[in-house]
């Protein structure tokens, strides 16, 4: 077992209301506070996002908090907001004063916090932990384990041996490689029983499995591997989501201090006073952290005493929307793929309440994470990665209004008309489609309750729709391709425009036609009806677009004129030259 250190702070400790929980206020040195604080970060490793709901490190913004820390007039006032990972009070403990006057909602005190020296932790050891987190937050995931298909492609991008207990021989991973493809393809006939199933709360499901499966490697290849990083999880990554207290908001005034601290020690006096430490025996490592210790920024500090995830990520919401927005893509990410179901259940109402679009942002995320979505990996999350951060990606407020006009049946109108053909079918046609027939064994009151629940008929309408679009009209493969499902900067049909027109038109036709929808099946006919004669290849050339803006008003006039005309009298494709042209007023 490793050994604990303990440091300790004079601290207030206040409780804004009878319900509220207490807060703790302090100071700290940031080189303190970098020891025992984690900033579980969103971001993508390997092929998976994290749990995490902070932002990555902005290098730019560290860089300017380093030169403003440079001058010791300089104050930012800004308390760290912190809350508490774990409930052990022997891990972060208040002892309030004996002293018989203390008010019920402010003490003085004393704050202890344990800190474990979990850089001496092997990856394995610091990966199983997180991986027992995981477990505790959901706790089925105890009976899961990851599956066959995945061990399999993290064993080939790996040159171990290893031995297997249920092996016989050792097995190279690199060998791996040759197993017969038809093995793991897509249409394989092996049986994954304990794989993770696609769901609501996978992004913690799709990242614990990603954990578990790297322990179970590690596990095999065994004390032969003593690396800080396998397969792009690192040590510092894993300690992130460990540490016993979690900084809810401010990771780059600490990222800046803890920079400048550093910063300092290497110019004189201090690089002279730790140099005149080694000589005369001190350990480099040891007299380093002191020096920096002694000349670090003491930061404020606001604790909050939980250690429920839900409102970790509900204080950070609420602090980044309401004081320093964070771009809709990011925002909707953490707010939808950090927390668990029941987590989110515990502050849903309070989210809402504060203007986030929870629900929506739900949907849009599943939609982006779902391998069998047509919108996976195409649409911006705000995440920076190796592999995300240079595509040209839908943006994210472009799905979730695709996304409301299906789930909240509204906003279907077909630009320069003022008819919204969503609604109209709503109105007139959604309570007789068998897809909602059966709402009220469901619990629910009218058939669009039903309908637009975050897992009602409506997504399954939405999926199969995109679907025949994409498989009608669209090239998966050739990016050049001015069909190209993807790339709404150069694509004719994947941008805001073209899939607005599309979806307002099918509502549009269904209205015309006083359509219903029976089943899921009967989606498939009512586009093939839609698009009869319709040539597959109406985005398939180039429009002449160089320099043109797209989403200009009058120009999404003309697109939806040209739809809609040759749709209704499918006989010969548009002229090229008419995309450029716009509608006047």
């Amino acid at each position: 077992m490793t050994k604990l250190e303990s440091v300790s702070y004079r601290a207030v400790r206040i409780r804004q209301t009878d319900a509220g929980g207490w807060l703790i206020l302090f100071a700290a040195p940031a080189t303190e506070i970098d020891a025992w604080a984690g900033i579980p970060q969103k971001k993508e490793i390997g092929s998976q996002e994290t749990t995490g709901f902070q932002r990555e490190e902005n290098g730019k913004r560290i860089n300017e908090l380093v030169e403003f820390y440079s001058s010791d007039k300089n104050v930012i006032q800004n308390p760290l907001l912190c809350a508490t990972r774990v409930a052990n009070p022997e891990v972060v403990h208040f002892e309030p004063d004996p002293e018989a006057n203390q008010s019920p909602f402010a003490e003085t005190g004393t704050l202890s916090i344990q800190i474990e020296p979990l850089k001496q932790l092997t990856l394995l050891e610091l990966l199983r932990r997180v991986k027992a987190d995981l477990e505790q937050r959901v706790p089925s995931l105890t009976t899961q384990k990851p599956s066959d298909r995945l061990l399999v492609e993290l064993k080939q991008r790996t040159n171990f041996i290893v031995t297997s207990q249920d092996a016989e021989t050792d097995i190279d991973f690199a060998e791996e490689e040759e197993l017969e493809a038809s093995e793991f393809s897509d249409n394989s006939d092996i049986q994954e029983p304990t794989g993770v199933v696609f769901s609501d709360e996978s992004h913690i499901l799709d990242f614990w499995e990603e954990v578990a499966a790297r322990v179970k490697i590690l596990e095999e290849i065994g004390s032969s591997f003593e690396g800080e990083q396998f397969l792009e999880y690192s040590k510092d990554a894993m300690i992130s989501f460990l540490r016993p207290i979690v900084v809810v908001d401010g990771q780059h005034r600490l990222r800046g201090a803890v920079n400048s601290a550093k910063f300092l020690a290497e110019k004189p006096p201090y690089s002279e006073e730790l140099e005149q430490a080694v000589i005369s025996g001190a350990d480099p490592n040891q007299a380093q952290q002191q020096i920096e210790a002694k000349i670090a920024r003491r930061l404020p500090i606001s604790l909050l005493i939980t250690d429920d995830p839900a409102e970790h990520v509900f204080q950070f919401v609420v602090v980044n929307q309401k004081a320093t927005p964070i771009g809709k893509a990011l925002l909707g990410t953490i707010v939808s793929t950090s927390l668990s179901n029941d987590e989110l259940a515990r502050v849903s109402k309070r989210l809402e309440d504060a203007g986030i679009q929870l629900e929506e942002s739900r949907a849009v995320a599943y939609f982006t994470r779902n391998p069998d979505s047509p919108f996976f990996n195409k649409v911006e999350r705000g995440l920076t990665s190796a592999t995300s951060e240079n595509k040209d990606l839908l943006q994210w407020s472009v799905l979730l209004q695709l996304v409301q006009i299906f789930q909240d049946l509204k906003g279907g109108k077909l630009f320069g008309e003022k008819n919204d053909y969503a609604q109209i079918w709503k109105e007139n046609h959604l309570e007789r489609s068998g897809l909602v027939a059966d709402y009220e064994t469901h619990g629910f009151s009218t058939p669009f309750e039903y309908w637009r629940q975050l897992d009602g008929p409506w997504r399954d309408v939405f999926s199969e729709f995109w679907k025949k679009i994409r498989d009608k009209f669209a090239n998966t493969n050739d990016e050049g391709a001015s069909n190209y499902w993807g790339s709404p900067k150069s694509s004719n049909i994947f941008n805001k425009v073209s899939l607005t027109i599309l979806v307002a038109d099918f509502f549009q036709v269904l209205c015309d036609r006083r359509y219903s929808i029976d089943d899921i099946q009967h989606v498939s006919k009512l586009v093939d009806d839609w698009l009869d004669g319709v040539d597959p290849s109406y985005f398939n050339k180039d429009w002449q677009l160089k320099g043109v803006r797209k989403d200009a008003p009058a120009r999404r006039k003309q697109w939806a004129k040209i739809w809609t005309d040759y749709r209704k009298n499918p006989k010969s494709l548009p002229k090229a030259n008419l995309y450029r042209l716009e509608i006047k007023d």
